[in-house]
């Protein structure tokens, strides 16, 4: 009976060695560097998901910015949009709400991006809608308005002042007007 009784303790703690060796079969995850190897974000396959704004342009302005661990000057356009009522569903988003997007000013790699002055042709949108507001009519049943849109997975860089940048080869801008009224 002891033989069996110690057998059965010896398979027992066997089975719990075995099954504790066979669980460590994951790596431990570190925290990333504070300062990554790699300061611009991978290219990722595009899943068809978009971030879409609209609303009023408020600000568009160009500054100097540098990039993390190197120094290296990197040009930046910050484009605040005021969230407007754009094809509401009767949900009313709050007045006021200003978001504020950060992009490069010049594109990645201009030889081989689609469109290499996004960033430029932000400013001008920026610009016609501005205009387009200060000539509207009063009466007029049309508001203009900006969109903003870029992939979900755009790639980023991280910058001293301003933190993670989108690469301005990842977004676009465009003009329109919508018969919904801002607040």
């Amino acid at each position: 009976m002891k033989n069996a009784i110690r057998s059965a303790v010896v398979v027992f703690f066997g089975a719990l060695t075995v099954a504790s060796m066979l669980g460590q079969t994951k790596q431990v995850q570190r925290r990333p560097p504070a300062v990554p190897d790699a300061q611009q974000s991978p290219k990722t396959e595009w899943d068809g998901s978009v971030f879409v704004l609209d609303g009023m342009p408020m600000l568009m302005q160009l500054h100097h910015d540098t990039e993390v661990g190197t120094g290296r000057p990197i040009d930046v356009d910050v484009f605040v949009i005021e969230m407007q009522i754009m094809n509401s569903d009767g949900n009313l988003e709050p007045v006021g709400l200003q978001i504020h997007n950060f992009f490069t000013a010049k594109a990645q790699d201009p030889k081989n991006a689609f469109n290499p002055h996004n960033a430029r042709d932000c400013r001008i949108w920026n610009d016609l809608v501005l205009k387009a507001m200060r000539k509207r009519d009063p009466k007029s049943k049309t508001w203009p308005y900006v969109e903003f849109v870029t992939n979900t997975n755009a790639r980023v860089i991280q910058t001293n002042e301003d933190g993670q940048v989108w690469w301005s080869d990842d977004v676009q801008c465009w003009g329109s007007s919508d018969r919904f009224s801002p607040f």
